[in-house]
């Protein structure tokens, strides 16, 4: 299939500025409660999950906008997430592998229940408490309507018949 084929004509060209921040709001309360539900795990009394956890996320961001933000279509344009943009900035056009940032993105996606799995047992040895388990329910919460609430940005996008991670195609 030709990339023009692939384009959906009637998706946004570019995102307006409010869009995505609060799209990436989301994406930093979300990592932000990650590294907070992690801190009970300590190594001399260092927060060493929650520092490994930030690590590997931010790992993980770079090679996600390497290998699938690069031969995107908002390659260099404000997509939803301004990733496009942003990814332009450090990344020549089609220097990444699509089929494994996708894989990446399969594993991105774990963090969920890894995080909820590792948060349930802190909160087993350390006891839980109230606030602990309103960070877990929130976490949970904001991951779920996070998945949710792509579709519609998918729906809008000119890349979803194309983009193998869409929501909406």
């Amino acid at each position: 299939m030709n990339e023009e084929k692939q384009i959906y004509e009637q998706g946004k060209e570019s995102f307006p500025a409010w869009w995505i921040i609060l799209e990436n709001l989301g994406f930093l309360l979300n990592w932000g409660l990650g590294f907070i539900i992690l801190l009970p795990f300590r190594f001399k009394g260092l927060p060493a999950a929650s520092l490994i956890y930030l690590a590997v996320l931010l790992t993980f961001q770079i090679l996600l906008k390497k290998h699938n933000c690069t031969s995107c279509y908002y390659y260099g344009k404000w997509c939803h997430l301004g990733w496009g943009k942003f990814t332009s900035w450090f990344f020549t056009k089609d220097s990444g592998k699509p089929d494994l940032g996708m894989k990446l993105a399969i594993s991105y996606i774990l963090q969920l229940p890894v995080l909820l799995i590792a948060g349930l047992i802190a909160g087993f040895l350390y006891e839980f408490t109230i606030q602990y388990i309103i960070l877990l329910a929130i976490f949970a919460v904001l991951n779920i309507s996070q998945a949710l609430l792509r579709k519609p940005s998918c729906k809008r996008c000119k890349a979803r018949f194309g983009c193998k991670g869409s929501a909406a195609r």
